[in-house]
């Protein structure tokens, strides 16, 4: 795991609970994150925020939570070390045999810890304890991070009525828990993955033995902010991961699962995907013009025109992008040339 800079603890480490928030150079949402947490019904849990070489170093504005928190611990790494590493670096400064990972612009539930405390207590071996990531109430998003939403909110739907069963690929660190015994048992995040680092811990974790269990009342509400650029490199990043993954973990069957899914994807995707072909030119002409349609469709609130247009966008992307990454398989570097969420 990595090291760090200093540490600046204002108690002891949570007795019960932990809960791991890394932050880089986002005070404002991180204030918000936190504000939430001083409202939660389950009192005591420990805080540890690690601040991933911010320009200004996070301390005050824990006091937000402090009417809650048993402990509040800030660690420092004086130049940033990345996401997983700086779980990882929070996850050696607890000592609770549960810990729950946040992430800094996350908006907490009132009762969302109390929700993990119970699945994660009552489980009488290895679990994984999730919940959903919901867009906030009211808040209209660009219509891209619109679709991210949208797919989400249909699977926690569908994971809620049963009709999907909560899996490795669910593992996102905007909001999960573990038991210390298991995280640690998989030696906790490869810091080789800048991104995607929680769903590959999610497959040691379900190799390892565990239960994944998803409480729909374990809600956070998500104030995403991506660009168009970042969102377009997503399905890139997720096709070469899953080549990657399939490689590593054989076992997993990944790709199996993923050629399954795009075989079940809607009749016009399928039909998109194989008039296109395999011409990059063609592709990028074709993304190029369902953005544009999708983003005037968003504009007049046609949001289901606006979310179908984007569904191409991202079925495109991936496709050629699987393509690529089968043809030349990413190596076991993992960095994040490779692999991205």
């Amino acid at each position: 795991m990595a090291g760090a800079g200093e540490t600046d603890n204002s108690g002891g480490p949570g007795v019960g609970l932990d809960i791991i928030i890394p932050t880089r150079d986002r005070p404002a949402q991180l204030a918000a994150c936190l504000e939430a947490l001083g409202r939660q019904s389950f009192r005591g849990f420990g805080l540890i925020i690690v601040d991933d070489g911010s320009r200004a170093p996070v301390g005050h504005q824990s006091r937000s939570v402090a009417r809650c928190a048993g402990s509040i611990g800030v660690v420092r790494n004086e130049k940033s070390i990345g996401p997983a590493a700086s779980r990882n670096v929070g996850f050696a400064a607890s000592r609770a045999p549960y810990v729950v990972f946040l992430d800094d612009d996350c908006i907490a539930h009132p009762e969302l810890i109390a929700h993990h405390y119970a699945t994660l207590a009552r489980a009488t071996g290895p679990i994984v304890s999730l919940g959903p990531i919901l867009a906030p109430l009211g808040r209209r998003y660009a219509p891209w991070t619109h679709w991210d939403a949208d797919r989400l909110e249909r699977e926690y739907a569908r994971m809620a009525r049963g009709e999907s069963a909560p899996g490795w690929t669910h593992l996102y660190t905007g909001n999960v828990g573990v038991r210390r015994v298991d995280f640690a048992a998989v030696s906790g995040f490869d810091e080789r993955f800048s991104r995607q680092e929680d769903i590959e811990l999610g497959c040691r974790l379900a190799r390892f033995g565990c239960r994944f269990a998803f409480d729909p009342r374990a809600v956070v509400w998500h104030d995403s902010s991506r660009s168009l650029h970042s969102w377009c490199q997503i399905p890139i990043k997720s096709a070469q991961f899953d080549v990657l993954i399939d490689q590593l973990v054989p076992s997993s069957g990944r790709l199996a699962a993923v050629r399954a899914g795009m075989r079940e994807k809607h009749w016009a995707l399928r039909l998109a995907r194989r008039t296109l072909g395999p011409a990059a030119v063609v592709e990028q002409g074709a993304v190029a013009a369902a953005i544009g349609a999708g983003c005037m469709l968003h504009a007049v609130r046609a949001d289901r025109a606006s979310l179908a247009a984007f569904s191409l966008v991202w079925d495109l992307r991936y496709s050629r992008s699987l393509a690529r990454a089968l043809s030349d398989p990413p190596g076991h570097e993992c960095t994040s040339s490779t692999v991205g969420r």
